[in-house]
């Protein structure tokens, strides 16, 4: 098994930056899961249902900052790359000696709705890597977080996921 320390990760940054929510990158993303309500697709039908703009869908945010300027040119930057990348770090030390990987699960917090011409500020982190036995294998488990806060620092959406690696 890769001798790998853990705790050193937990905590680590993943990433870190502002986030500018376009509408053509919101609506770009309710088209790719195939998600055809107007909200997402048109201001006036956003507005209509008591949004400011268009809203971005519930899954949005788990492209945001993976995906950053895919759809639009006049993105900015992207979220500065952590110093180290303690995600391929953990991940691919495991992958060294075999096994499979997978996104375990996901899940959104939102504390307000988020609609295009927004800028939020992205800080991600390592929340917790553990190691569970399944048979005559090992499953480790990385809990990675996003948070996306307003200007004024409050948090408009919390993002965790959980990558598993499944040793061969």
């Amino acid at each position: 098994m890769a001798d790998i320390d853990f705790d050193r990760y937990i905590g680590m940054s993943t990433a870190a930056g502002t986030v500018t929510v376009e509408r053509s990158t919101v609506s770009a993303f309710a088209a790719s899961v195939l998600d055809d309500n107007a909200v997402y697709h048109n201001a006036a039908k956003a507005k209509a249902a008591g949004f400011d703009n268009v809203p971005a869908s519930p899954t949005f945010f788990f492209s945001a900052a993976k995906n950053w300027g895919m759809w639009a040119e006049d993105q900015p930057a992207p979220p500065a790359e952590p110093a180290e990348d303690p995600m391929g770090a953990v991940m691919g030390g495991l992958m060294a000696e075999g096994g499979l990987i997978l996104h375990g699960e996901q899940e959104f917090t939102y504390h307000r709705a988020v609609v295009a011409g927004e800028k939020l500020q992205l800080t991600g982190l390592v929340r917790d890597i553990y190691q569970k036995p399944t048979g005559d294998k090992i499953m480790t488990f990385m809990v990675i977080e996003d948070v996306f806060s307003d200007d004024a620092g409050e948090p408009v959406v919390t993002a965790v996921m959980n990558l598993i690696h499944r040793s061969a």
